[in-house]
């Protein structure tokens, strides 16, 4: 299906970015450099955001409320985001909390996002939730990136984002630089090395690949190979196939021993479930059991980032309670 796009001006389209919304480099307005004032990037290194022009229509959205149709609305919406963040209206890094960003503020930005796509009917409420919500996400990574490229770097960027003052600048850089926030950072570093079931999925997360994986996997089958994922549900046999496995002799296997071990469990137990041994509760299914630690509000594994456990797990959702979040 073909995305619908109202007003575009005529110019030469340009060629897709293999950047989201997470960019390492911006500009506060990227349509007063020219390309032949940017720096040239070195190889993995992301490029900046532009945000969309025109007018989209946006014919589908995910239960987490993400335009999601057509298949290429989802990365101009992401795109959009990052572009408000870091080129569209550059914050006062100063701000610690979303939470604690103007209201006033929030409300331009959704202005902008709701000109720039044409919503279905009866869907703004959820759009805008999820927006808001992304919007948080690229605001603590674009924070994140300022002490990390140039906080930690000795660097300022003045040049790259001219808005920041030398005021907001210098009070930036006292609150990364406290004991407890040295501390925090350290702690977060841990935290993300002690991820040992690496995901690779790009910006699009799983939304992006599932179709794919579903092609690939019927193909196989019509082609009369056995199905590696067979009696696995649909969030577990994506939380394998986003693990990037191998498939020997109809199983998936895995260079990290952890994540091997948690695909052979995963298969006993969908086993044990088909006999009636094994009864799943809500969250507490196959992938939960056999990675051994609970889900967490805001996210479902094998299914999105980007969702709660009552939209996840849709078939339970009248068995959760507010206190379950």
């Amino acid at each position: 299906m073909q995305a619908t796009e109202k007003g575009r001006s005529k110019h030469r389209r340009r060629p897709p970015s293999p950047t989201d919304e997470d960019n390492a480099s911006s500009a506060p307005d990227p349509a007063t450099t020219s390309s032949g004032q940017q720096n040239k990037r070195k190889r993995g290194q992301r490029g900046r955001n532009h945000y969309p022009e025109g007018r989209y229509m946006v014919n589908a959205i995910s239960a987490a409320g993400e335009p999601i149709e057509p298949p290429e609305i989802a990365a101009k919406f992401r795109n959009a985001i990052g572009a408000i963040i870091r080129t569209k209206m550059v914050l006062d890094p100063m701000i610690t909390n979303w939470t604690l960003v103007p209201r006033g503020n929030k409300d331009v930005m959704w202005g902008l996002l709701s000109t720039t796509f044409v919503l279905p009917k009866g869907t703004t409420d959820k759009i805008k939730y999820y927006a808001m919500k992304m919007l948080g996400e690229s605001f603590r990574r674009w924070k994140s990136q300022l002490n990390t490229q140039y906080v930690q770097k000795g660097r300022t960027p003045f040049a790259d984002y001219g808005s920041i003052t030398p005021a907001q600048w210098e009070e930036f850089v006292r609150q990364k630089t406290t004991e407890e926030a040295l501390a925090l950072s350290q702690k977060n570093r841990e935290l993300a090395q002690s991820n040992i079931h690496k995901v690779h999925l790009g910006p699009g997360g799983y939304q992006r690949k599932v179709d794919q994986w579903r092609r690939e996997r019927e193909a196989a089958i019509a082609a009369g190979q056995p199905d590696p994922y067979e009696g696995l549900d649909e969030r577990g046999w994506r939380w394998l196939e986003a693990r990037k496995p191998k498939i020997v002799e109809g199983k998936p296997k895995f260079d990290c021993p952890e994540t091997e071990a948690v695909a052979e469990k995963m298969l006993q137990l969908a086993e044990l479930q088909k006999q009636g041994k094994f009864k799943p509760h809500r969250e507490r299914d196959v992938l939960s059991k056999a990675i051994g630690s609970k889900e967490h509000g805001g996210r479902v594994r094998g299914l999105s980032s980007k969702l709660s456990l009552k939209d996840g797990f849709e078939k339970d959702r009248s068995r959760y309670r507010s206190h379950d979040f």
